[in-house]
């Protein structure tokens, strides 16, 4: 298991992964622990000082020294304690704000990562083991802000334990000249405590740990990750299932895949588990301490009844001692945290130091305002990563410019792929996609994807404004953003919005935030497409959720606004693509018939005549619907408006 693995890490290994995350800490904020050392510094002070404030006191009441003289040095005293706290704290508070900013840019980093890697690494077996391993790691606990408490909590130790040697030297010099052998075997009594307090923490730190970061495997692994925990948590209710749930009353099914999980007698042996580790964790720390105290006091009172010291630094070597145990007992038990947090974090920096497989070219697109761009594939094959069967397989098309063409094929035929290696979510295996008969492969990426505007079917609309969805960008030209939602046919929504464009969709940010219907999304999605004014524009079964009239009308006004373009149309529906010039049909991967409808339709024996004729009867009745009871008819916002002759 993971936390056995962990447990048999060598130090060196430790060592490296505490040195890598903290690396990419400083890298941030190369500043933080340099100031939080000035907090912790102070910190370790003020109790110091006020050991030797008590001290002195003491001895002073026993001296009989002037009581005007003990209150100026008591003043003095708390007035600097007082600016030292107020340093400490200022400090610390906006080393807090700061400490804020870097949790989220470590968080964002992964974030950032997923956009920019190459598209063909999100979908492999690697990736989505190491989001599994991130997830799993960074559930328990406080993700990358436990690495803060824990280096400022060694930082604090370090130099406590300094302080307490610096002011407890003189005790143990003292038992060593003096020969107080009681003494010094009570030092090492207390020793030996902190040693054994060391090793039984350690042991109950591995039971707690073993539960916290337990991770199922096999079935019980599906039950947990992809069901159970998720709804146990709260995360997997939601609207989108709160009716279902309702309706059909499923609460035992819930509670079963919930609840239920964890009253299975494994489930409830990790948790007791977990909690005897816990408890005998606190056990140890708390005994060890008690034990520390109180040595540390009999340990001076030895000194102090041989006649060696005054009741005042009786009191001040007691406490040097006690801070001195419990500093080195806690710096120990830090340390041990701080590799363990340093190890769940490697899952994420193995995840920012993924490289990209895909060639990055160096050439630029050629831009031209003719928009004469051609694509063709060339005999090429692909396969998914991970997966052993052929998604396409000897591939061979031109596009021409211009041309509407459409893609038709039954579920998993190639048709999304084809779409997805033309704009280099993904590279072939074999052969080659040529732009202008040259290599895409070689073109810089970002240039080449300018070149396409793609609504695919799993497309999504941000809930920001209206008119950032359609630009995707804060800034927009807000005369284009309202032509291309009319032209999409978002027109009459848009006019009865009250902050028009500038609505933002969904309530995620805005309480004023408007839901849509799907047909209503997909305009703004085909807005979207136009905006961008790419000489490329791939329509992917955006619409397969309609119904074949909507569809149909959604497509032939596409048809419309996309003007000279080179148009890309993929249905499984036939009948909805029977405006294009061309329709490539796809099956099992490969282009197995290529031409017009009416030459298709034609071929009996072809795999478009048996799709043609499979879907006749949902489709024939309304296509002749279409024909014969709508016209198109150009309104004053320039949109087609329905009509029934």
């Amino acid at each position: 298991m993971w936390t056995d693995l962990m447990s048999k890490l060598p130090l060196r290994e430790h060592i490296r992964n505490m040195k890598k995350i903290m690396k990419i800490v400083t890298d941030m904020d190369k500043w933080y622990f340099f100031f939080t050392s000035i907090v912790h510094i102070v910190n370790v002070c003020v109790p110091y000082i006020q050991l030797m404030l008590s001290a002195y006191l003491l001895d002073s009441i026993v001296e009989g020294r002037p009581f005007s003289d003990i209150l100026f040095i008591t003043a003095i005293t708390l007035v600097g304690i007082l600016l030292l706290n107020f340093l400490a704290s200022s400090i610390w508070n906006r080393m807090e704000v700061r400490r804020e900013s870097i949790y989220h840019l470590y968080n964002f980093s992964t974030e950032m990562k997923m956009l920019q890697m190459d598209f063909s690494r999100i979908d492999s077996p690697k990736v989505k083991e190491l989001q599994e391993r991130m997830w799993r790691d960074n559930n328990w606990g406080a993700g990358i802000n436990s690495l803060f408490w824990q280096v400022n909590s060694i930082v604090y130790r370090c130099f406590d334990i300094i302080g307490a040697i610096i002011l407890g030297v003189p005790v143990v010099r003292y038992m060593i000249h003096s020969g107080e052998y009681s003494a010094l075997f009570v030092l090492l009594v207390l020793v030996v405590i902190v040693v054994i307090g060391m090793k039984a923490g350690i042991y109950f730190k591995k039971k707690h740990h073993n539960y916290m970061f337990w991770w199922p495997e096999g079935e019980e692994k599906k039950e947990l990750v992809e069901f159970g925990w998720e709804f146990a948590s709260g995360s997997g209710f939601h609207y989108k299932n709160g009716k279902d749930v309702r309706i059909y009353q499923s609460y035992g099914l819930m509670e079963h895949w919930t609840t239920g999980l964890y009253t299975r007698k494994k489930y409830r042996r990790r948790l007791i588990d977990g909690a005897v580790g816990f408890a005998g964790e606190s056990a140890v720390s708390v005994m060890v301490q008690n034990a520390i105290g109180g040595g540390a006091y009999l340990m001076v009172t030895i000194v102090a009844l041989a006649g060696a010291v005054s009741i005042g630094n009786v009191v001040r070597f007691a406490g040097c001692l006690q801070k001195l145990m419990t500093s080195v007992y806690g710096l120990f038990h830090d340390i041990v945290e701080f590799a363990l947090t340093a190890r769940k974090q490697i899952s994420t920096i193995e995840f920012l130091e993924l490289s990209d497989d895909m060639y990055k070219g160096k050439l630029p697109v050629e831009k031209r305002s003719d928009n004469e761009y051609q694509i063709e594939f060339r005999d090429v094959s692909f396969r998914y990563p991970g997966s052993e069967q052929y998604a396409l397989k000897n591939f061979s098309m031109k596009l021409k410019i211009g041309e509407k063409l459409a893609i038709v094929g039954m579920n998993g035929s190639g048709k999304t792929t084809m779409i997805k290696l033309m704009c280099r979510l993904y590279d072939p295996d074999e052969g080659e996609i040529l732009l202008n008969g040259v290599d895409i492969r070689k073109f810089k990426v970002d240039e080449y994807s300018k070149l396409f505007s793609v609504v695919f079917q799993d497309y999504i609309l941000f809930p920001y404004e209206l008119a950032q969805n359609v630009a995707v960008d804060v800034e927009y030209d807000s005369g284009l953003v309202k032509k291309c939602l009319n032209d999409s046919g978002f027109g009459e929504r848009l006019e009865s919005l009250e902050q028009g464009e500038r609505t933002y969709l969904y309530k995620d940010f805005d309480d004023s935030g408007i839901e849509i219907s799907g047909g209503e999304a997909q305009k703004i999605a085909i807005a979207r497409s136009v905006y961008k004014d790419a000489p490329f524009i791939l329509l992917d079964e955006p619409t397969a959720a309609l119904d074949p009239l909507a569809e149909y009308e959604i497509y032939s006004n596409f048809d419309r606004i996309v003007g000279n373009k080179t148009a890309i149309y993929i249905s499984h529906r036939l009948s909805s693509c029977r405006f294009c010039e061309k329709i490539a049909v796809f099956h099992e991967g490969k282009l197995v018939q290529y031409g017009s409808h009416d030459q298709l339709v034609q071929d009996e024996a072809g795999k478009y005549y048996e799709m043609w004729n499979a879907q006749a009867q949902y489709y024939q009745q309304k296509a002749a619907d279409l024909q014969a009871g709508f016209v198109r008819k150009k309104s004053g916002r320039n949109i087609y408006v329905q009509e029934r002759r």
